[in-house]
């Protein structure tokens, strides 16, 4: 559904034959974007859809990202479930991650259930898609239909100027992009919106919500490495631990060999010795619209 207005008429047309308002998921992801997204699903969505807010907890988010989270929360009355993965790993397999609800004060931040689902399935990369996978999307989508909201139409925060983003098997996954679809709305709208509030979000745009994330460009990533070198040392340790769990390939050909994490099959150390070399003028550090936020479903990659 493209339109506000289709979407609308579905909703009414499923009420009249089922005798309820069909089920919406909202994921938040901690940035600007999400958040407004949610806010405008509240306001303009509720009479249709019974709403479920959510946000999966990786465990390895930028620190203001959970202060931001609880804030636009309790502002918007958004009554957000916050989901952790549950790694379910036997000797031989590991299975599908479950989601499990906690509290604010529960969060983990410290990195150790995204270092559980390293243990269980390998380093994630741009071969091994893994990190979504089973910090986002499956246990989600585990929760959701342990409550009901296992049919639900999926609301994804990504704007009508990054559809690049947009997922190719959207209308098959039951996922809808309200800011690109039905209120097209740009970083500036967003950032803009945001100004009005003391506790708008607080990260420079290098960093994003998950600081080290694989998917950031080289130029990035020696932002992050200027400003904060220290968060390479978990990066390194994580290589370290789980290289060498589960299997390897590169070019789509099985190899034996450590899996690596960075783009150019590169790991921690030979991506820092290339960012100490390169020549890349520094990025400027601002407080954009968190651009590298990773939302379920996304099938592009981040620059």
């Amino acid at each position: 559904m493209k339109d506000l207005q289709s979407l609308i008429a579905w909703a009414a047309q499923h009420r009249f034959e089922k005798g309820e308002k069909p089920k919406l998921r909202v994921s938040v992801s901690g940035g600007r974007t999400s958040m407004f997204m949610a806010k405008w699903c509240k306001d303009n969505l509720s009479a249709y859809f019974d709403i479920l807010f959510m946000f999966a907890n990786t465990s390895r988010e930028h620190a203001d990202t959970y202060r931001f989270l609880e804030a636009g929360d309790r502002a918007f009355g958004l009554g957000l479930k916050l989901i952790e993965a549950v790694v379910h790993r036997t000797e031989a397999v590991a299975k599908a991650c479950t989601g499990k609800i906690v509290g604010y004060r529960d969060l983990r931040k410290d990195g150790s259930i995204f270092r559980e689902v390293c243990a269980a399935y390998g380093l994630p990369n741009q071969t091994f898609k893994l990190c979504t996978r089973e910090l986002k999307t499956n246990p989600m989508d585990k929760y959701a239909e342990s409550i009901g909201f296992g049919d639900a139409l999926v609301a994804i925060g990504i704007r009508a100027d990054e559809t690049r983003r947009v997922s190719r098997s959207a209308t098959k996954n039951g996922i809808i992009y309200p800011l690109a679809d039905f209120v097209p709305t740009t970083k500036l709208d967003v950032l803009e919106y945001f100004e009005q509030f003391d506790w708008d979000l607080r990260i420079p745009e290098h960093d994003g919500n998950c600081v080290d994330c694989h998917k950031k460009s080289d130029r990035k990533l020696q932002a992050v490495y200027i400003a904060t070198p220290e968060v390479f040392d978990w990066s390194m340790r994580l290589d370290d631990d789980f290289k060498h769990v589960g299997p390897n390939s590169i070019g789509g050909v099985r190899v034996d060999e450590p899996r690596k994490r960075w783009r150019g099959y590169r790991d921690t150390r030979e991506l820092l010795e290339a960012l100490r070399s390169a020549s890349y003028h520094p990025l400027a550090v601002t407080n954009g619209g968190c651009s590298e936020s990773c939302e379920v479903y996304e099938t592009e990659e981040v620059a």
